[in-house]
């Protein structure tokens, strides 16, 4: 008779359960072989975060807390890739830690060099030539951060096997292409889990080093250069895991993150030139690590469930609006940024959005918007500049960011 069983990972309250696929414990284990876990029968009282249940033969089905309910089905290993996923959102709702970032780190003499994702930038890859290398693993794709009490920006590692997505690009080596062969980490047709690399246990804490925004290009000349702040922040939202976290809270941190670790921007076209190339840019680091200053700035903010629930807002051309209370505003390097006050929104404004931002310090209509632009650009046909007021206040209106006097 098959039973249901959880699993109750260390440092989470809520559970994964298996419901007669006791068989997934042996892949479990050998892709988290250093994020310890236990296994109970299951009680109905305890809502779990993910539920697996067999499908078919060789299939199960997922259904997982942050996918609100939706079942997928996979085979046993993207089962588990999807159990993953959610492991790390529960991280992040425990409210235990400052974000959680989809990003690979690496230690290298002391400290993580942190390698965000980016689409196709060849994070995984370049993380399993470092592995090859001898380097421990941390994550090669969610990293837990924390604000140390000396004021460190510390990376946890999460005890999970780095994943290497198939086939392999041409251009490897026949030596990667043995080791990555010889390894006997569970695979699929898409993914395989190299069981090899040096991993630290779960919760492992190192010093964040390094931020290296990755650069594929055909050809390029393997270089690693300093990276413009703002474009660092741009990329650096986007790959975020702290959905659960206000993005108030985001954005501060991300604005004390690049205060603090000055990012860097690795343009490259080979992987294992690309590790070569880090292994001789990282083999010391001057001075302590750096402290964060800007603290007061990590203050943790929940999410506005009220304002979530609240009925869209409606734009009339004809009201007078004002800035809403509890936006958060950020500049770096000539990027602008506004948060609602929901904390589930982060806006980039372009140079049009943040002048009638500025304008909007005092109440005003979509006509006095418009008037004052006009007479700013007179070369402009005051048309189009009506009407990208309208379409701007109209962004305003329904992200919440700008309210009406006469509501």
């Amino acid at each position: 008779m098959s039973r249901s069983i959880d699993l109750i990972f260390d440092g989470l309250s809520a559970p994964v359960r298996l419901n007669g696929c006791e068989e997934l414990l042996q892949p479990i284990r050998t892709i988290l072989p250093h994020w310890p876990f236990a296994t109970m029968p299951s009680a109905d009282a305890e809502e779990p975060i993910a539920i697996i249940s067999p499908a078919s033969r060789g299939r199960y089905s997922s259904v997982c807390l942050s996918s609100g309910g939706k079942t997928r089905v996979y085979d046993a290993i993207d089962a588990v890739c999807d159990m993953i996923v959610e492991l790390s959102w529960e991280m992040l709702r425990s409210g235990q830690w400052l974000m959680c970032l989809h990003a690979a780190a690496i230690e290298m003499a002391g400290r993580l060099v942190i390698v965000p994702n980016v689409r196709r930038a060849g994070k995984s890859t370049l993380t399993a030539c470092l592995a090859r290398r001898g380097y421990p693993i941390f994550s090669d794709d969610f990293v837990p951060v924390r604000l140390g009490d000396d004021g460190i920006l510390m990376g946890h590692a999460n005890g999970i096997c780095p994943r290497l997505r198939l086939p392999l690009p041409k251009d490897f080596s026949a030596g990667f292409r043995d080791w990555v062969g010889a390894d006997p980490g569970p695979a699929n047709s898409r993914y395989k889990y190299l069981t090899g690399p040096v991993l630290p246990p779960n919760g492992t804490a190192r010093p964040l080093g390094a931020i290296v925004i990755l650069d594929r290009r055909p050809n390029a000349p393997t270089a690693l250069q300093p990276m413009d702040e703002g474009a660092a922040m741009k990329a650096l939202l986007h790959q975020n895991f702290a959905r659960s976290v206000h993005s108030a809270t985001i954005l501060n941190v991300l604005k004390v993150l690049l205060s603090v670790i000055k990012p860097m921007r690795l343009s490259y076209a080979n992987a294992e030139e690309a590790a070569d190339f880090l292994a001789a840019a990282f083999t010391d680091w001057q001075g302590p690590p750096p402290v964060a200053s800007d603290t007061e700035r990590l203050a943790f903010r929940e999410i506005d469930e009220d304002t979530l629930t609240a009925a869209q807002p409606v734009f009339y051309e004809d009201r007078v609006y004002e800035r809403a209370s509890g936006i958060t505003e950020m500049s770096m390097n000539g990027h602008h940024y506004l948060t609602d006050r929901s904390g589930l929104g982060i806006h980039s404004l372009n140079s049009g959005a943040l002048a009638i931002w500025r304008l909007l310090e005092e109440p005003m209509r979509l006509t006095d918007l418009s008037a004052v632009l006009s007479a700013a650009f007179p070369d402009v046909p005051h048309e189009q500049i009506a009407e990208d007021c309208a379409d701007v206040l109209r962004r305003f209106v329904e992200n919440r960011l700008v309210t009406s006097l006469e509501e």
